[in-house]
C-alpha cells in the first residue's frame, strides 16, 4: 500500500510535523517509497502561492452625512488559503496595509477624494500571491459646507500683514481662501479669492508703508463646498515717523544731587522739528527726578511744555517721546538727545525704526549685536571681538589647550591675537598669514600677493567675479561686420551675499562700422549691449566681455588672462623678454622681430616691414618655402 504524506503547512503543530517525518523515514526504510530524493523531501514544503484575487471593486455612498467607502473582491476557495493582504491609499498618499479573511471592507472616507486599493492572497504556508491590479475610485461628493473660520487675528508691520485664525476641524477640509480689498463691502460668495493657503495663517508681503487693507477668510472642503466669508479683519502697514531733531538751549543736567540719587535740570529752551523743517522753539521749566531702581528715561513729547520722565518703555512708546537722557542713579547720566541708543541688548523705541537703517549719528552704549548686517563704507578705528562672521572673514572652531573654543585663528597657533591693519594682516608677534597655515604659503601685504606656491586647475584674471556659462561669440554673423552671441548664464555674488543668476538672451544686433565695438554686460541685466564709446562700456556696473573690429577680428576673452594647464590665453601678452621652445599662432604681429633663424611649420602668409625685420633665414621646416632677407630684398625659392 503506497504511503501518502501531505505537505507541511505554515503554523502546523510540532506533533503533526514529526508524524509526517516519521512516515517519510519509515517508508524509506521499508522500501514503500522506493529511493528518497531531495525532491521528495522538498515536496513536503508547500511553495505554491495561491491564486491572484479577482473581482476587486470600490464603491461609496453618503450615510447620515458620512461618506462610506466599500471595497469588495471575489472569494478564494483554495483549501490552504489563510488571509488577504489588503492595502488602500488616499489620493497620492502612502499605502496603508491590513490583513483580513473576509471579502469585503468598509471605511469612513473623505467625500470627492480619489481612493485606490489592491490586495493579494496568502496561504497557510506563508506563500503570497501577486497583487491584483489596483483599482481607483472617487468617493461621492457631499453638499455640507465647512464652518466659517473664526478667531481671526491680524498684525501689521512696515511692509507686511500677518493673518491667523482658528483651524477648522472638518476631516474633508481642502484649503482656505482669502479675499483682500481696500473697501468695507463684504465679498459675494462668487467673488474670486485673492489668496489661497493650506494652513490657518497667511502673510501678505510686499506692501507699501501706510497701506490699509481688509481681509475675509473662508474654508473650502474636498467637494468644493465653501463656508461663508468670515468677519472682516483690517490692518494698516506702519509708517516711519520722520526723524525728529532736538537741541537743548540753556538746559543743563546735574546728576547725583541731594541724597546722591537725584537728577536735576535747569530751565531753558528746546528746539525740535522734523529733519528739514523749520524747528520750533519751546520754553521749558526746571525739574528733577529721584532714581530708585532700574532705568529712568528723561523724555520730551514734541509740543509739550515740560520735560517728563518714565521708567516704563510702554509709556515711552505710547507718548511718542524723544529720549533726552538716561539716568541710573548716582552720577550715571548719559545724554541721548534723540539719537539712536542701544541699552545693553535693547534698542530703545523711537530711536530706530526701519527695515533699512540709515543714520548719520548714533550713540551706542553697553553692547550691540547686529544680525545679517550689510555695512558699506564703514570706518572702524578699533575692533575687539571674540567672534567675527562676514562674507569675507571666517572664524572657526579652534583647539586650544585641549578644549574647543570659537576665537580668532591665531589662538590655535600661539594664543596670540589677530590684527587687521591698513594694507596688512598681522597674527600675534612675528607670526603672519604666510607662515601661520604653512611656511612659505600665501602672504598678502597691501596690494602685493607673494606666494611660495599657488596650485589651481585653472586661473582666470580680470573677470570681476563673473561666472559665464554657455555664452559664445561669433563674428560675421548673421551678416558681414556683425557679431552675434548665443544664450547663456551669468552668475556672481550679489549685494546680499547670495549667488545671483541671470539668464542672458542671445543677440545679433551688434554692427561694427569703425573703431572698436565693445560688447558688455550690465549688472543685474538679462541681455548684452554693445557700444563704441569707451566711457559707456567701462562704467562701474559693467564688464566688457568681447571686442570686435569688423571681419574676423573678434576677441572673446577681452580683459581676461586665462591660465589653464600649460596654456596662457589672453588678449595680449606684454613683456620685455619672452623665451619659448615653440610659438604656434595664426597671426604674428610685431613692431620688430630680430632672430638668427625663425622656423615655421605651417606658413600661409608673412607680412613684414623690411626696415624693421632683420633675420638670416626664414625657412619652412617642411622645405616648401625659403625666404632670405638680405639688404632689403626678398628671394623665394621652392626646393
Amino acid at each position: 500500500m503506497p504511503v501518502v504524506i501531505n505537505p507541511i503547512e505554515n503554523g502546523e503543530s510540532g506533533l503533526s510535523i514529526r508524524e509526517k517525518l516519521n512516515l517519510l523515514i519509515a517508508g524509506a526504510a521499508t522500501g514503500a517509497l522506493g529511493s528518497v530524493t531531495p525532491e521528495d523531501i522538498a515536496a513536503l514544503i508547500d511553495t505554491t502561492p495561491p491564486a491572484v484575487p479577482e473581482g476587486l471593486t470600490l464603491t461609496s455612498e453618503i450615510v447620515d452625512g458620512v461618506t462610506i467607502l466599500t471595497i469588495a473582491w471575489d472569494f478564494n476557495s483554495e483549501g490552504d488559503f489563510l488571509y488577504y493582504d489588503f492595502q488602500v491609499k488616499e489620493g497620492d498618499g502612502s499605502w496603508i496595509g491590513l490583513q483580513t479573511s473576509a471579502e469585503i471592507y468598509t471605511m469612513a472616507a473623505k467625500p470627492n477624494v480619489a481612493y485606490s486599493a489592491w490586495l493579494r492572497a496568502v496561504d497557510k504556508s506563508g506563500n503570497p500571491s501577486l497583487y491584483c491590479a489596483p483599482v481607483t475610485h472617487t468617493t461621492a461628493a457631499d453638499d455640507i459646507p465647512p464652518a466659517m473660520p473664526i478667531g481671526i487675528q491680524i498684525n501689521a508691520g512696515l511692509e507686511s500683514i500677518w493673518i491667523t485664525w482658528i483651524a477648522n476641524t472638518e476631516s474633508d477640509l481642502a484649503r482656505y481662501e482669502l479675499y483682500e480689498s481696500a473697501s468695507n463691502a463684504t465679498p459675494l460668495e462668487s467673488a474670486t479669492p485673492s489668496h489661497t493657503t493650506l494652513a490657518n495663517n497667511f502673510v501678505r508681503a510686499g506692501l507699501d508703508m501706510g497701506t490699509a487693507l481688509k481681509f475675509w477668510v473662508r474654508a473650502v472642503d474636498t467637494s468644493g463646498n465653501v463656508s461663508p466669508w468670515s468677519t472682516v479683519a483690517n490692518a494698516t502697514t506702519g509708517e516711519l515717523r520722520g526723524e525728529i531733531k532736538v537741541a537743548l538751549i540753556g538746559v543743563t543736567f546735574a546728576p547725583g544731587q541731594d541724597t546722591g540719587n537725584r537728577l536735576e535740570w535747569t530751565a531753558g529752551n528746546i528746539s525740535f522739528g522734523l529733519s528739514g523743517d523749520e524747528p520750533t522753539i519751546q520754553a521749558l521749566p526746571s525739574g528733577q527726578v529721584d532714581w530708585i531702581s532700574g532705568t529712568v528715561y528723561v523724555c520730551y513729547v514734541p509740543g509739550a511744555t515740560e520735560i517728563t520722565t518714565t521708567t516704563s518703555l510702554t509709556q515711552l512708546y505710547a507718548d511718542d517721546s524723544v529720549i533726552l537722557a538716561i539716568y541710573r542713579g548716582g552720577t550715571d547720566l548719559q545724554l541721548v538727545l534723540g539719537k539712536a541708543f542701544t541699552d545693553g541688548g535693547l534698542i530703545l523705541a523711537q530711536t530706530i525704526g526701519a527695515n533699512q537703517l540709515v543714520a548719520d549719528d548714533a550713540v551706542i552704549t553697553g553692547s550691540a549685536q547686529i544680525a545679517n548686517a550689510v555695512i558699506e563704507d564703514a570706518h572702524i578705528t578699533d575692533l575687539d571681538a571674540a567672534k567675527l562672521i562676514a562674507g569675507t572673514t571666517m572664524t572657526g572652531e579652534i583647539l586650544v589647550n585641549g578644549a574647543y573654543r570659537i576665537d580668532n585663528p591665531a589662538a590655535g597657533v600661539n594664543l596670540g591675537s589677530t590684527k587687521i591693519l591698513p594694507g596688512s594682516i598681522s597674527i600675534s608677534t612675528g607670526v603672519d598669514l604666510s607662515n601661520w597655515i604653512a611656511g612659505g604659503g600665501t602672504y598678502i601685504d597691501g596690494a602685493m600677493l607673494s606666494v611660495g606656491s599657488v596650485t589651481a586647475e585653472k586661473a582666470v584674471f580680470g573677470q570681476r567675479g563673473l561666472t559665464i556659462e554657455g555664452l559664445e561669440f561669433e563674428s560675421n554673423k548673421p551678416a558681414t561686420n556683425r557679431v552675434a552671441w548665443s544664450a547663456g548664464t551669468i552668475k556672481y555674488i550679489g549685494d546680499d551675499g547670495n549667488i545671483a543668476t541671470f539668464n542672458i538672451a542671445s543677440g545679433s544686433s551688434a554692427i561694427w562700422t569703425t573703431g572698436t565695438l565693445y560688447v558688455y554686460y550690465v549688472k543685474g541685466g538679462t541681455i548684452l549691449a554693445a557700444t563704441t564709446t569707451v566711457a559707456t562700456a567701462f562704467q562701474a556696473d559693467r564688464v566688457v566681455l568681447a571686442t570686435y573690429k569688423g571681419g574676423l577680428d573678434l576677441v572673446t576673452d577681452y580683459g581676461r588672462t586665462i591660465i589653464d594647464g600649460s596654456h596662457i590665453k589672453t588678449g595680449s601678452v606684454d613683456t620685455a623678454q619672452m623665451k619659448a621652445n615653440s610659438i604656434t599662432t595664426l597671426l604674428l604681429a610685431a613692431g620688430a622681430v630680430t632672430a638668427d633663424r625663425l622656423d615655421v611649420t605651417a606658413l600661409s602668409a608673412i607680412s613684414a616691414d623690411l626696415g624693421t625685420v632683420t633675420t638670416g633665414l626664414l625657412q619652412n621646416v617642411a622645405g616648401t618655402m625659403i625666404i632670405d632677407l638680405d639688404a632689403g630684398f626678398i628671394s623665394i625659392a621652392v626646393p
